[in-house]
């Protein structure tokens, strides 16, 4: 199905009443506030499972449920407009993506009910109270702590034995997450040899000084962590890392599919259904403060053999029997 065709199905306002339920006069309502452009290619992953998910337990987008969609390009103050501009509309709910996305609903939103995905150390950054009882209006799905990083650094000296050093790249805004990644990074790098740092990136231009500055120094790699900024500007990053020939391990799915080396991450379709019970349950009247903050569920490892070969790099029998997706 074409992105356009997707999206076209949202907004009606006709009045579908749910299979099992009394009769409502009235369709419920659904802000969704996405981080990416349109143009991202998790954008329909996102759009069409919450679509599936919702329908499968009784909620029709444009019949019993009207949805409201806004792409915030990775810009925290348009998210902030944004969520304003979604809370005029009265709704029942809204879903964002991210921590940009949490945090700007939060800071605009204090009573509408918010269920979260793609959110990392929800409780460092300010978003809950707790993981077990959130209180307030905010509960969802978190996807890496700072732990992955260990993941990350592991895979890429998998990917490239003989990496001794490697920058990590991420927007520095929201501080608790910079200052998580940035120290595990530095407690975890130097037991696989290699001495890691984070750099604070914003847009293109810092993104080309961090990469090209990474690709001056022998035997780097390059570690893409999950933000909003890494994940709207995939395509710069993963062809700056093909032009200076750089080991790049990443964070989400769709980098890989987009030419990037490698990722260990988590499956988008699966953290969107997740959401999507939550969703529903609220819808049915359950307190969004009740509802525990979850940890996504499924991890994958991801290899493109094309970029690795285009890298000259020899994977390794043993990386690729754990590999979950391989792209040639």
């Amino acid at each position: 199905m074409r992105r356009r065709d997707i999206l076209a199905t949202i907004g009606s306002a006709a009045v579908w009443p749910m299979t099992g339920c009394s009769p409502n006069p009235l369709p419920r309502r659904l802000g969704v506030l996405l981080v990416y452009g349109e143009s991202h290619p998790d954008v329909p992953v996102i759009v069409e499972t919450l679509k599936d998910s919702l329908q499968k337990r009784g909620w029709i987008w444009g019949q019993n449920l009207i949805v409201d969609l806004r792409y915030g390009d990775g810009d925290g103050e348009k998210m902030r407009r944004q969520t304003g501009e979604l809370l005029a509309l009265k709704p029942d709910l809204l879903f964002a993506q991210g921590v940009v996305g949490a945090t700007a609903v939060q800071q605009t939103n204090t009573k509408t009910p918010v269920v979260f995905i793609q959110v990392q150390d929800p409780v460092g950054g300010g978003i809950v109270a707790s993981l077990a009882r959130p209180g307030g209006n905010l509960t969802g799905f978190t996807n890496f702590d700072y732990t992955f990083v260990g993941k990350w650094l592991q895979l890429l000296k998998e990917l490239s034995p003989g990496v001794t050093r490697a920058r990590a790249i991420i927007n520095p805004d929201y501080h608790a997450r910079f200052s998580g990644y940035s120290t595990a990074l530095a407690r975890i790098g130097p037991a696989l040899g290699i001495h890691a740092e984070a750099t604070g990136v914003h847009d293109a231009a810092e993104i080309e000084r961090a990469i090209t500055t990474v690709a001056a120094q022998p035997q780097a790699g390059l570690i893409v962590l999950p933000d909003a900024v890494t994940g709207v500007y995939s395509r710069q990053i993963i062809d700056l890392a093909a032009r200076y020939r750089l080991p790049a391990v990443f964070a989400y799915a769709a980098q890989v599919r987009m030419g990037g080396l490698a990722a260990y991450t988590t499956s988008v379709v699966q953290d969107v259904q997740q959401a999507s019970g939550y969703i529903d349950r609220i819808l049915r009247g359950a307190a969004v403060g009740d509802l525990p903050v979850q940890a996504s569920e499924r991890f994958l490892t991801m290899i493109n053999l094309k970029t690795a070969a285009a890298l000259g790099l020899t994977i390794t029998p043993s990386l690729l029997a754990k590999a979950d997706e391989v792209i040639e």
